[in-house]
């Protein structure tokens, strides 16, 4: 089969660690597919091209060239490279694409969750403009031919509350990426991780969005500070130059805790289980994720994962995390007071981590059931011999 692998909705993040796995299992089991991949420019996955993977068609990294490929100019791309079939890893369909056939992976959990206020913390302006953005993904996502979810609430919320037919919806699980493990290494990384200040270190491995509520963590180094614990420190990994990061180091500065709140800047892939080796916890304090490569990854790196108390966490994490009140500082205080203090039973907590993570499949069989899903959507759609 040519494949078309839409990677034009990643930019940062774990979406970005998801398509550069899957694309290391397109090459080792993906050989008699010809895969086509087209994406940002400046992001990683042009590095990645060798072998079965053709880099098919780069776009500049502006959101005008962005929607005119995807309206326009993907029609003049399709009808040179005559695909099969459009993946698009995480993301809706390109609306000038509707004759071929469209399979995606939907990780907009914010689309099926409406009791939950996501763009809560936004302006008015902003949470506006984030809506109108939502509705027309919601649209987009309807025409797709596949719609692929990572877990099983997110499809039957789909079907239940968005009229998704149950014959277009699939669930492919997540799985840890095969990049982080404790058996990995990146010397780069690992050099720089030597400069971390000492403490007992909290990591946060995330881009900047109003959904991982960052602040938070500045009002609890504050208050874990009048407690005695200004040795605990967040360890981030946001780009320096993000308004909403500067705007983060300037209050964590203001309220004196700015030794507390360590940016180490953006880290590669690869470069992840340096970051997890070094520290001593991870916190993850979403409003809502569909799932999130922390919780794996903490699992795998046997390091103890802090979590909002949600719904969709409790479903993920089972007894394989510690939990704090959603956004309240003076929860997650005593969360970290309780395991910085040996209140917690880290060896039991990491056994039921694992057993959550044995649940989930693992990164080779994450890729052949998407290739399971695309296969079987290409036979579906084949002309039936008379």
């Amino acid at each position: 089969m040519r494949i078309v692998l839409n990677l034009l909705p990643l930019k940062t993040g774990g979406g970005i660690q998801v398509a550069l796995d899957f694309m290391a299992w397109a090459q080792q089991a993906g050989q008699q597919h010809e895969w086509l991949i087209v994406c940002r420019e400046n992001t990683p996955f042009r590095q990645r091209i060798n072998g079965n993977l053709e880099l098919a068609h780069i776009v500049p990294d502006n959101l005008p060239h962005r929607l005119w490929f995807e309206y326009v100019g993907c029609r003049k791309f399709l009808g040179r490279v005559q695909p099969d079939i459009i993946f698009t890893l995480f993301g809706p369909q390109w609306p000038g694409a509707s004759d071929e056939l469209n399979v995606v992976g939907c990780a907009y959990s914010n689309l099926f969750y409406p009791e939950i206020d996501f763009w809560r913390a936004l302006p008015l302006y902003r949470r506006v403009l984030k809506t109108l953005i939502d509705r027309q993904r919601l649209r987009r996502l309807r025409k797709a031919d596949i719609k692929i979810f990572e877990t099983t609430d997110l499809a039957q919320r789909a079907m239940q509350q968005n009229g998704f037919l149950p014959e277009t919806v699939h669930v492919v699980p997540p799985a840890c990426s095969s990049l982080v493990s404790a058996e990995g290494s990146d010397p780069a990384t690992a050099e720089r991780c030597c400069g971390l200040p000492d403490g007992f270190r909290i990591l946060l491995i995330a881009g900047y969005h109003p959904n991982k509520n960052f602040d938070i963590l500045v009002d609890t180094a504050v208050l874990l500070r009048r407690s005695g614990l200004q040795m605990v420190r967040f360890v981030l990994t946001l780009p320096a130059t993000d308004p909403g990061a500067q705007a983060l180091f300037a209050r964590a500065e203001k309220l004196g805790v700015a030794d507390q709140i360590v940016n180490f800047g953006p880290v590669p892939p690869q470069g992840c289980c340096e970051l997890y080796r070094v520290c001593d916890a991870a916190v993850l304090p979403s409003t809502l994720e569909s799932f999130s490569n922390m919780i794996a990854e903490s699992w795998a790196m046997q390091k103890p994962l802090l979590i909002s108390d949600l719904d969709w966490a409790r479903s993920l994490c089972g007894d394989g995390a510690i939990y704090f009140s959603h956004r309240n500082p003076q929860s997650l205080c005593e969360a970290i007071q309780l395991l910085v203090n040996g209140g917690v039973d880290v060896t039991r907590l990491m056994q039921s981590g694992l057993k959550q993570l044995q649940q989930y499949p693992s990164a080779r069989q994450r890729f052949e059931r998407y290739m399971d899903v695309i296969e079987r959507s290409v036979v579906s759609k084949a002309p039936q011999c008379m």
